[in-house]
């Protein structure tokens, strides 16, 4: 080979193994630029589902406490289905910088998708957890959020989860503060931390769900009547249908002991179906024993969608029952978490003529927002109100407000949890429509309450009982 060949040959190995170099190093960039966006949610630039995994492991395998908070934004759908996705996304980018300014180095913040953050703090102290949550959510509640020109009030919900208590792989911590966070959302408390007592995904629970299946089936469950009557007279006006369940080892279960884990479930559905279906049979037969009355059902948030209408039109099939003369029952809490699709739901059921109350009012903080448009017939002040008002003049300043408004807008007005003879007095001069209580009668099984209605009739009654 002669010099100038070698020299060639040389020049093109060195050409040949800087350009390997150069090859192999554009194509390890590449990966970590993939690598990095495979960890990062598109929209905010947070980390993603796989970042929290990819950073939690490690901390959890070397055994030292980690804490996880899942916060979850209350009400975002509103955002999204009255100003539009554009405007959610946008507001979700500065959601995003809110919290990572908030949190600054105490720990990581991820995007799990939707309006749902997770934030990872390793190694916390004694109730570090609980303080960084409501500072999180002292911080969006001043965040100064807007979509384009229009300020957007946002509140959120944490549930707080520590390993070791509350598990041990990152899935377990996720599933347990998504238990936390529901239930903070539920009770509208801002913060709360996972309490085994009180997950509906423990063997007591499960168990319970299990049994339940076969519960309606075994005719364990049953139904309890309580009387309304008028405030103008005392007339016996309808009962309300209470779910009780039998349980053979447990003996008499009330809706509180059981209805918070099956509404987790899809068996809430079949649930509200034999509840409907069972009062308006029980309302049938005494009508046909000349007991002319109206029957209020409750129904859970759960059930408030488009399916709850296919089991009312069930129930009115099968019992022959007016739709005038059924009272659907729903939470505040309820049209709070989905006003718009709470307020479809009531529209197509008003459409039908069945009349619906919204229950419990004045437990929520943005009632009087909601009844804006809400094509309701009643309102149910909630019982916290009721059983002091004589005690307590401010809960007779609410009572009376609630009652003169209700009234300006067209509503009737129930008050339920009446226990004396003044509080019924004071409901009757205030001028509420229907009182409800143990001051008239307890919660009844149907052959009990038929014969109240018989022999416990209000005064100015007129039954023509067989």
């Amino acid at each position: 080979m002669s010099p100038a060949s070698a020299a060639a040959w040389v020049i093109a190995v060195l050409v040949s193994a800087v350009s390997a170099v150069a090859l192999t190093v554009l194509v390890r960039q590449r990966d970590r630029v993939r690598a990095d966006l495979a960890r990062t949610d598109p929209l905010t630039g947070l980390g993603n589902r796989r970042a929290l995994h990819e950073t939690a492991e490690p901390l959890l395998e070397r055994e030292g406490r980690l804490g996880l908070l899942l916060l979850d934004l209350d009400g975002f759908k509103d955002v999204n289905d009255t100003l539009g996705h554009a405007a959610g996304d946008e507001v979700l980018v500065q959601v995003a910088q809110v919290l990572s300014a908030t949190l600054a180095d105490r720990g990581t913040i991820t995007r799990l998708g939707g309006d749902e953050f997770a934030v990872l703090v390793p190694d916390p102290q004694d109730a570090e957890l609980e303080v960084i949550a409501k500072r999180l959510l002292a911080a969006l509640s001043v965040g100064g959020l807007h979509a384009g020109v229009v300020p957007i009030d946002l509140q959120g919900s944490i549930g707080v989860a520590v390993s070791g208590p509350d598990g041990r792989s990152l899935g377990e911590l996720l599933q347990r503060a998504d238990i936390a966070m529901y239930a903070a959302k539920r009770s509208r408390v801002g913060v709360l931390r996972y309490d085994a007592a009180s997950d509906p995904h423990s063997t007591g629970a499960l168990e319970l769900l299990g049994q339940l299946r076969g519960a309606m089936d075994e005719e364990q469950l049953l139904l309890h009547y309580q009387p309304k009557v008028s405030g103008d007279g005392g007339r016996l006006l309808g009962f309300e249908a209470l779910v009780r369940w039998n349980h053979p080892v447990r003996g008499l279960l009330l809706p509180a002991d059981f209805l918070p884990f099956v509404e987790r479930t899809h068996l809430i559905h079949a649930l509200t179906r034999w509840v409907l279906i069972t009062a308006l049979r029980q309302a049938a037969t005494w009508r046909a024993q000349g007991l002319q009355t109206s029957m209020a059902v409750n129904i859970s948030a759960v059930s408030l969608d488009t399916g709850l209408l296919g089991i009312v039109e069930e129930a009115l099939a099968l019992t022959r029952w007016r739709p005038a003369d059924l009272v659907l029952e729903i939470t505040e809490t309820a049209i709070i978490h989905d006003p718009v699709g709470a307020r479809a739901t009531v529209a197509r059921l008003r459409e039908r003529g069945v009349r619906v109350a919204v229950d419990d009012f004045g437990a929520g903080s943005t009632s009087l927002v909601h009844l804006r448009g809400l094509a309701v017939h009643e309102l149910k002040i909630d019982r916290q109100f009721v059983s002091e008002l004589v005690a307590h003049p401010e809960d007779d300043v609410i009572v009376s407000s609630v009652i003169a408004l209700a009234h300006k807008l067209g509503l009737a007005v129930v008050a339920e949890g009446v226990e004396t003879v003044a509080a019924a007095d004071r409901l009757c001069a205030l001028g509420c429509d229907e009182l409800q209580g143990f001051f008239f009668a307890r919660p009844l099984p149907a052959e009990q309450a038929m014969a109240w209605a018989r022999a416990e009739g209000m005064a100015g009654q007129v039954l023509e009982l067989g």
